[in-house]
């Protein structure tokens, strides 16, 4: 790929990924990437196996900046997080942020977007009368609201609820009213930030037919002016740049002639044609 290789959207076994921080930057150097960002999912008070235990955040910080010390050299590393709506850690402490919703809560019964399917399944029948359509007009008001309020570096996988639903087994994408609140969260969202992910990781890791957004809402965002930065969301080392090739056809299908990547140097992003 004649592009400069990097991800900002990668996890280690300090919350669900399966390779050890340093594995993910070695095998980054072995595929020639010139930066990487390791972004576990950030501390919440609920589902801790999904993400950094408190007791580990100051050991996570220190790792990652230590390992940026070691390949000095060879890779330019960035102390990145993946901060859920419900997320309660320090944003503050950390190079950039994703800015992610993985989950609905209603009181106490809070359900993941992209879990466990019959625990979705269950909140849709509890909160929203059985409408999968009810249940992603919902994840995308959240979502919008949360990147314009919360303002962070990257947005993650805009359209994570389509994760259980290739075949619109929950529901229909383009139904108008679904259709009509992705697209005004992508709105709302870009007052909130300018840059998204293309986000190729379910490609690998579950046979998704394309890319996080998909490609009306990319060609969409473009059209907004947003920018677009490439992603693996990794959580195994040998997958660290799977889906790329195709992740670039989607940005220039959706009219992009050049993406942001991480940077080299001081400055976060650097932008490179596509």
């Amino acid at each position: 790929m004649n592009i400069p290789l990097s991800s900002p959207h990668v996890h280690s076994q300090y919350c669900d990924g399966r390779s050890t921080a340093e594995e993910m930057v070695q095998a980054a150097i072995r595929r020639g990437f010139v930066s990487l960002g390791i972004s576990s999912h950030a501390t919440q008070d609920f589902d801790p196996g999904y993400c950094i235990d408190p007791a580990l955040e100051d050991d996570y910080i220190r790792e990652i900046r230590a390992l940026g010390q070691r390949y000095a050299g060879s890779i330019r590393l960035w102390l990145g997080i993946e901060r859920d709506v419900y997320s309660i850690a320090d944003a503050g402490r950390y190079d950039y942020v994703i800015g992610s919703v993985h989950y609905l809560r209603h009181d106490a019964d809070t359900f993941s977007v992209d879990g466990d399917i019959d625990r979705l399944r269950a909140g849709i029948d509890r909160h929203y009368g059985g409408s999968g359509a009810a249940m992603a007009v919902a994840y995308y008001g959240m979502l919008g609201s949360y990147v314009r309020k919360a303002k962070p570096d990257i947005i993650g996988h805009f359209d994570l609820v389509m994760r259980h639903n290739r075949r619109h087994e929950l529901f229909d994408p383009q139904e108008p009213a679904v259709w009509r609140a992705a697209l005004d969260a992508m709105e709302e969202a870009f007052e909130g930030c300018r840059l998204m992910e293309v986000n190729t990781g379910a490609l690998a890791r579950s046979g998704a037919p394309e890319p996080y957004p998909s490609l009306k809402l990319l060609t969409h965002w473009r059209k907004l002016g947003g920018e677009v930065i490439l992603s693996s969301d990794c959580h195994a080392a040998h997958q660290i740049d799977a889906g790329y090739e195709e992740g670039l056809l989607h940005m220039r299908k959706a009219g992009y002639d050049r993406m942001h990547y991480l940077g080299t140097g001081d400055q976060l992003f650097e932008i490179a044609a596509i």
